[in-house]
This record gives structure tokens, C-alpha cells and sequence, in this order.
């Protein structure tokens, strides 16, 4: 018998369904963003079933599947008037659980939790459109609960809603927006049987012959790619694919489709063309050559600024419930940053802050901010994509607006790194990314963000961040351990910013 998820992966790809039955030991092991996520999924759906009140039908679960969708139809039928949650459903050799059955006389609405935000146009009040694996995934259901034989009213997907902001003192009524899918649904239903026979027939056949590609992350990220990758046939050292960005991806994909290009050292000078004609060109020829290429005027954005100098950086946590009043599903509220110091050429100095207490760091980030970061100077903020941080400090100044004047002050002072290196500097091994962790490792190798202990990246930051606030199992010992590990990480975010102004600007590697 063949789940929900079974289908659902097999629609993002028939060789992870194989191998999730067949060969499961080939799975990666479950990274940081895989934690969140489930994370997120368990949390949202607790606080759905919350939001139907106390008196609910939650139909016992037996160990056969049959046996399961037997009582639970046994006690829908004894309680048609209450909401049940976690209804266990069977029908031909298909097992599905319906997240909530909600009375709506003749029948029941059936509703499907996602952790996914409610979709809205740019004007930020019409629905829009749901990705469609959410519509598969309640389409799936709604064909499994036509053979309960009771009536289905309406389907609908129970989403976030990110535009409401928490009250505070637990009222979570704003938390869910409903988008109703009753017509979509009808439509994709009818396709359900198909997805269930074509499941069938790959599990009973082989490894299927699929090459990693597009797949492998939409619409999640997939555990066995590092097993699959090895798989492919060999393909060029240096793939056309590595042209960065929408530009570099549509001209990657039209060369490769008018030209039959694969590597980015085939096309001539002339058919590297767009916005960032000479980023490509950059890129080829130090692909061609094997050599990092800096551009003569890379000190040009940097070499008059004033002094003192500032390298900033923030880690932020996006929670789908917001525990603090004030705050928006999945807003980035920071709880730590790091800050180097540059008084004068060469003499630095670093400033941090950590809140692990779990109440809301935001007042005190900013208040130690005020402390370590003169408002009213001259010198330059850097930071590296500058989107990130200035979205914080808006965010703060309109909670916060006390401190809307000092905090606009930081905005007008910020000088994004990440322009200036994408427009002087390539190196072969950062692999067409610009990410500050490729970056870095070329210039200065001794500080890979690789060598680091625990958090690594920005989505371990949060991990250990819940872990050492939200997770009561937490020793003192291990919450210690996270916040040195936190402190570390950041830390090497902004040293890394200064290699990367020193580096940019010619000049020796600096000193901490």
C-alpha cells in the first residue's frame, strides 16, 4: 500500500520514490534545512488543530491501514458534528490522512494545513495562486475520501497568513487564512488514479534512468541528490550553467539550445552578451585559465571612505507562530550580530551581541547597537547583500519607532560588499557563485566556512538558535556549547568582510 508522500514524490521525481523504497540507506543525512522544515510543519500543524477548539475527533490509529480508515469512519459517523483531524483514509491500495474534516452540513469541508504562506498579487489583498503541489496534495485526499461515501462540501488549504501580526497573550486567531480549492481540486482529482498506477509501476521496475536537474529542489530539496549526482554521466569541467543569475541561466539555456553549448568555455567572447556581459567574459577566462581575475578599479568604491569603518552582519530567526507580540509569521527578528571596527588603517576592534534568553531580542539589538555604532557618524556600514540587513533595520525602526531616526541613520550608511566583489573578482573555485561562503575561501583558505564546528551557514544559525532557546531538553552545557559556536560564526562573517575589503583594495591580509 502506497502513501500520500509516496505520491508526492514521486510526482518531484519516480527515482526518489524508488529509492526511498528500495535503497533508503542512500539518503543524505538530514541537513539543517531539512530539520526546519519538518520543524516548522509540526509546530503550524499543532496550532491548526488548536485553532478548531478542544472538541475534536482524533480517530485512533490501528497498525493495519484498512483497519485504521474502518474506525475512523465508524467514529466520524457516531460525531458528525464535530471537526475530526487526522482521519486515516484508504482506497485502493492508497493511504491517505485528511489534516481536518470540518461539518459544514450536507458533509464536510476538507482542509489542508501547509506551512506555506497564503499566496497574494502584488497588491498585497487578492488571493493568488497556490503552488501546485499544494493542489496535488489536497487532490490526493479529496479522491481517497470519495471512498468514505460521505459527502465532500469544499476543499480548502489552511495557510499562513503573513500579513497579520501577533496580539500577544496567545491569541493565535489570525495565524490561518483559508484559500478555498474546490474547483482545482475537481479538476486535478481525476488525474489522482494515474499518479497511483504510474507509483506502482516504477516501484515494481528499476532504478529509474532520470539525471539530476530542476527536480532535485523543486518543490523540496531532495535527500538522495549527493547519491544520484553520482549517477550522471560525466559532464564538462566547467558546465555553461554556471553563468550566474536569471541573465546567466536564460543565456546558458539559449546557447545550449541554438548552439549545442555545455561548457562555458565555448562560446566566443561576442555571445556572452546582457547586463553582465563582462561578469561572463570575467568568468570564462578565468575558467579558461585556471587564475582569479581582479579587475584594476576594485579599490575604486572603497579607498576614500571615512574612517571609522564598520563591518556589520545580522542572523535572524523567521518563526511560522510568532511567540513574540508585534511580529509576523516568518518575519526575521534578529537575535545576534557582529560587528569589526576599523578606528583607523589596520587597528580593529569587534563588538557582538547574542540573545539566547527567548524573550524578544529586538530592543536590545538595537540598543546595543546604539552602543557600539554612533548613529550620526560618517564612516560606512558594510555588510554583504545589503537587502538582508536593511530589511531588519526597517522592520526594527517600524516596531520600534523610537528608534526609526538612528536606526534610518544605519540604513544611509550601508555599503554592500556583494556588488563591488561581482563586478572586480572571480575565482574558478566559487563555481559561478558569489555567495560570501565561496568567496572567502579563495582569497583567505585558512577561514572555509567548512572547518566550522555546528553552524556553518545561515540556517544552522537558526537551528541552534531554537535548539538553545525553544528546546526545554537543551542541557546548560549544550546551550553553552551553541552560543560559542554562534559567536564564532558570526564572528568570521564580518572578518570575512574585511579580508574581502582588504583583498578588493590590494592591500596585505589584514590582522584581528
Amino acid at each position: 500500500m502506497l502513501s500520500k508522500s509516496d505520491i508526492a514524490s514521486h510526482r518531484q521525481c519516480p527515482r526518489k520514490l524508488w529509492l526511498e523504497h528500495h535503497q533508503p540507506d542512500a539518503a543524505s543525512p538530514g541537513d539543517a534545512t531539512t530539520w526546519r522544515r519538518a520543524r516548522d510543519g509540526t509546530i503550524v500543524g499543532d496550532k491548526a488543530r488548536e485553532q478548531l477548539g478542544p472538541d475534536i475527533l482524533w480517530p485512533k490509529s490501528q497498525q493495519d491501514p484498512t483497519a485504521s480508515a474502518a474506525h475512523a469512519l465508524r467514529e466520524l459517523a457516531t460525531t458528525p458534528n464535530k471537526p475530526a483531524v487526522e482521519v486515516p483514509m484508504v482506497r485502493a491500495e492508497l493511504y491517505a490522512r485528511a489534516d481536518a474534516l470540518i461539518p459544514i452540513p450536507p458533509g464536510s469541508t476538507l482542509q489542508e494545513t501547509k506551512a506555506s504562506t497564503f499566496p497574494l498579487k502584488k497588491d498585497k489583498l487578492t488571493p493568488g495562486k497556490p503552488d501546485d503541489h499544494l493542489i496535488d496534495d489536497i487532490a490526493i485526499q479529496a479522491w481517497v475520501y470519495e471512498a468514505t461515501g460521505l459527502p465532500l462540501v469544499a476543499a480548502e488549504l489552511n495557510l499562513i497568513n503573513n500579513q497579520w501580526r501577533y496580539p500577544g497573550n496567545g491569541d493565535y486567531a489570525g495565524l490561518f487564512r483559508q484559500l478555498d480549492v474546490t474547483q482545482q481540486v475537481a479538476e486535478r482529482i481525476k488525474e489522482v488514479p494515474n499518479w497511483l498506477a504510474a507509483a506502482q509501476s516504477t516501484l515494481a521496475g528499476t532504478l529509474p534512468d532520470i539525471h539530476t536537474g530542476r527536480q532535485c529542489n523543486d518543490p523540496f530539496p531532495c535527500p538522495f541528490l549527493d547519491h544520484c549526482t553520482t549517477l550522471d554521466p560525466p559532464g564538462p569541467d566547467h558546465p555553461i550553467n554556471l553563468l550566474p543569475g536569471t541573465s546567466g541561466k536564460n543565456l546558458a539555456k539559449r546557447l545550449h539550445q541554438q548552439r549545442g553549448y555545455t561548457s562555458l568555455l565555448e562560446p566566443t567572447t561576442a555571445e556572452l552578451t546582457g547586463n553582465d556581459a563582462a561578469l561572463f567574459v570575467r568568468m570564462q577566462t578565468a575558467h579558461r585559465t585556471g587564475k582569479p581575475i581582479l579587475e584594476p578599479k576594485s579599490a575604486k568604491d572603497l579607498k576614500d571612505l571615512a574612517y571609522p569603518r564598520y563591518y556589520f552582519d545580522f542572523e535572524g530567526i523567521d518563526l511560522p507562530v510568532p511567540h513574540w507580540a508585534g511580529v509576523r509569521p516568518y518575519e526575521q527578528i534578529p537575535f545576534q550580530w557582529s560587528c569589526h571596527i576599523e578606528r583607523a588603517p589596520g587597528i580593529f576592534e569587534h563588538a557582538e551581541f547574542l540573545d539566547l534568553t527567548g524573550n524578544d531580542p529586538s530592543l536590545p539589538c538595537i540598543e546595543a547597537m546604539l552602543r557600539a555604532i554612533p548613529p550620526d557618524g560618517n564612516g560606512p556600514l558594510f555588510v554583504y547583500f545589503q537587502t538582508y540587513e536593511e530589511g531588519r533595520l526597517r522592520e526594527m525602526a517600524d516596531r520600534h519607532p523610537q528608534h526609526a531616526a538612528a536606526l534610518n541613520q544605519y540604513i544611509a550608511r550601508l555599503v554592500d560588499l556583494h556588488p563591488i566583489v561581482r563586478n572586480n573578482y572571480y575565482h574558478p573555485d566559487m563555481r559561478g557563485s558569489f555567495s560570501i561562503k565561496k568567496v572567502l575561501p579563495t582569497i583567505a583558505p585558512d577561514l572555509d566556512y567548512d572547518k566550522l564546528t555546528d553552524v556553518s551557514d545561515g540556517t544552522a544559525a537558526q537551528v541552534a538558535y531554537l535548539n538553545a532557546v525553544l528546546d526545554p531538553h537543551t542541557s546548560p552545557e549544550r546551550k553553552a556549547e551553541l552560543r560559542n559556536n554562534l559567536l564564532i560564526y558570526c564572528r568570521q562573517d564580518t572578518w570575512a568582510m574585511v579580508e574581502l575589503a582588504y583583498y578588493l583594495q590590494r592591500k596585505a591580509r589584514p590582522s584581528p
